[in-house]
């Protein structure tokens, strides 16, 4: 098989991977995800019903499309004149691309922690309710946890962070009862009464 014949195979494959990819992209706003997540709107179960079909032709996608590349690749090898500068040039690509990957991590994730804060100023969340997300959440933004620190506190600390005005999730301590469910919510020590991050 001659390298023209390489590479018109390498490029129906790169047409069915393209198909496959285009076909399971699904558009959805950031913010639209956020609400669907904490239970705000009215979900779909055509997405609930889609995504494992979605995820399968990504993967296809994604396999047709390095297939074909790598055809065509290898269809033009035998008339390179400069092996070893093609292949350093490759390289560099590959490197860059590393790069913008990394800065675009760093950007996404600034980005999903504003589309957070805008969720929670917008909306009323309770925090003392799911102690397990908000610590979560507390993780994702940084909030500093210690020894002594209360449930309350800690809610009060992610509330502040955010940027999210007192609600009743930052009243008086809780009673003792509602305070030991917390604890066995997160699984602690019942007897520290009023620590929620013990050693």
């Amino acid at each position: 098989m001659g390298p023209s014949e390489l590479a018109v195979i390498g490029l129906t494959c790169n047409l069915v991977g393209v198909f496959f990819l285009a076909n399971s992209i699904i558009f959805r706003r950031r913010r639209k995800v956020i609400e669907e997540f904490f239970g705000v709107g009215v979900g779909s179960l055509a997405t609930i019903r889609d995504y494992a079909l979605n995820k399968m032709q990504v993967v296809i996608g994604f396999l047709f499309l390095n297939a074909g590349f790598l055809l065509q690749a290898f269809s033009h090898l035998g008339s390179l004149q400069d092996h070893i500068l093609t292949f350093a040039i490759c390289a560099t690509i590959v490197a860059s691309a590393v790069v913008v990957y990394v800065f675009g991590a760093i950007f996404s994730r600034r980005s999903f922690r504003r589309y957070l804060r805008e969720f929670f100023v917008t909306h009323e969340w309770s925090f003392t309710d799911n102690m397990a997300l908000t610590k979560e959440i507390g993780l994702f933004l940084g909030v500093k946890r210690s020894p002594d620190m209360t449930v309350e506190d800690y809610v009060r600390a992610v509330r502040s962070t955010l940027g999210v005005p007192a609600s009743r999730d930052a009243g008086p301590v809780a009673p003792i009862a509602v305070d030991r469910m917390r604890r066995a919510a997160l699984g602690q020590p019942q007897s520290q009464a009023g620590v929620l991050f013990g050693r």
